[in-house]
């Protein structure tokens, strides 16, 4: 007898219980659904359905300043209501199958494009992605790829720039009275940082577009990237930057060395193919110029006029002697040792009378028996002139875009 309470005792406690799902269960409900129910995948779920659209980020590929195109590889969740697959109120399928998973072949699922793709105007559409119905009748649908857009971009500040990109989704062929797209933002659960572009912030504007005279709703996902500048820095602007400086010193050679105008045209070539290298990365518009090219242009005007000026201080230099020099050029030398301080150190006051006649005297005597400039002189006077005066110039004009590069970067 006590082995049979004993028995009795340990059956009830662990006896199997009842088998909650099954295969055979899900069968017969998807039967329900969509044999018994008569679903129509072309119909409707409502006169207006209200989808809920969310773009979820995973790499940006690439963003082409010159093609003006973003690409990122990513995945919509788009999620909306089906009163025709809701089962929660049947108890024999309620709490056993919460939920079921089928495709696009047999749900009726809304007509959405990428409205701003610059690959494939083409509905999204995949069979390999499932959609999740759960037993409230709410449909989860996640279809992937990459996205290739249009983004207009901004070459103001290059290399210190930032950039607003958009992925455009919108309804083809529904209209608002059909369709309701709302958003609940961009995720970056699963984003990965790029090495080029850093992602500072997002921003989802809901509106319409006008096709005749229906209104079709979409969804503007906008993304704001800022280039990381190390990169260019190093590969583009040092370069130039010390390029720049090179070309001042062309003045620094004597005009007997032989190697004036070789060195002057070497740093103009240099100059031209760093412009060049440049201009592959800009776009092909007027919109926007950016500063740095307007430096490089700067850069390679007094590359070539110190060609210019070279010539023309080499001629100085071996011009014979016998020739008088023209007025201007007298005037020019004249102005150049004012400007530079040739003639800038300036003797003591003589407190004494006597002594500053005298000195007055001597001046006036010396002046009047000093010979004439000189076509070397004029040489020597002309190069100091033009490396001073190329110095300020690509100091001054180099701080300046800098610093509204940098300040436009850091605090704008």
């Amino acid at each position: 007898m006590m082995k049979i309470i004993i028995f009795a005792f340990l059956y009830l406690l662990f006896r199997p219980g009842d088998a909650a799902y099954s295969y055979g269960l899900e069968n017969d409900l998807r039967t329900l659904l969509f044999t018994t129910n008569s679903y129509n995948r072309f119909t409707r779920p409502l006169l207006n359905v209200q989808i809920s659209a969310q773009l979820n980020i995973m790499s940006l590929n690439s963003l082409s300043m010159k093609d003006q195109m973003m690409t990122l590889a990513g995945y919509f969740t788009l999620e909306w209501s089906d009163a025709r697959l809701d089962w929660s109120t049947n108890p024999t399928y309620n709490s056993d199958v919460p939920v079921i998973y089928t495709s696009q072949d047999y749900v009726w699922i809304p007509s959405l494009v990428v409205s701003n793709s610059v690959e494939d105007l083409a509905v999204i559409s995949d069979n390999t992605v499932v959609i999740r119905v759960t037993n409230d009748g709410t449909l989860n649908w996640t279809p992937g790829g990459v996205y290739q857009t249009q983004c207009s971009t901004d070459v103001t500040y290059y290399p210190f720039d930032t950039q607003v990109c958009s992925v455009i989704l919108s309804t083809w062929g529904y209209t608002s009275i059909e369709i309701t797209l709302n958003s609940t933002g961009v995720d970056l659960s699963y984003y990965e940082p790029d090495g080029e572009w850093e992602f500072i912030s997002n921003s989802v504007t809901t509106t319409t577009r006008t096709s005749g005279q229906n209104s079709m709703p979409q969804v503007s996902f906008e993304m704001t990237f800022k280039r990381r500048p190390v990169y260019q820095v190093m590969n583009t602007i040092l370069p130039m930057m010390l390029l720049g400086l090179l070309s001042c010193f062309v003045f620094h050679l004597h005009p007997d060395s032989g190697e004036k105008i070789g060195y002057s045209l070497t740093t103009l070539l240099a100059f031209a193919v760093y412009l060049t290298i440049v201009s592959a990365e800009m776009p092909t518009t007027s919109l926007h110029t950016a500063y740095l090219s307007v430096y490089l242009v700067i850069m390679l005007t007094m590359g070539v006029s110190a060609v210019l000026l070279s010539l023309f201080i080499i001629n100085c230099h071996h011009t014979k002697e016998d020739k008088p020099i023209p007025n201007y050029i007298e005037n020019l030398c004249s102005a150049s040792k004012k400007i530079t301080c040739s003639n800038c150190c300036k003797k003591n006051v003589v407190n004494d009378m006597e002594k500053s006649e005298k000195l007055e005297t001597d001046r006036t005597a010396v002046d009047a028996f000093q010979p004439e400039l000189s076509w070397s002189e004029v040489a020597t006077i002309l190069d100091r002139f033009f490396f001073k005066l190329y110095l300020i110039v690509f100091f001054g004009l180099t701080i300046i875009v800098l610093l509204i590069l940098v300040i436009h970067y850091y605090i704008v």
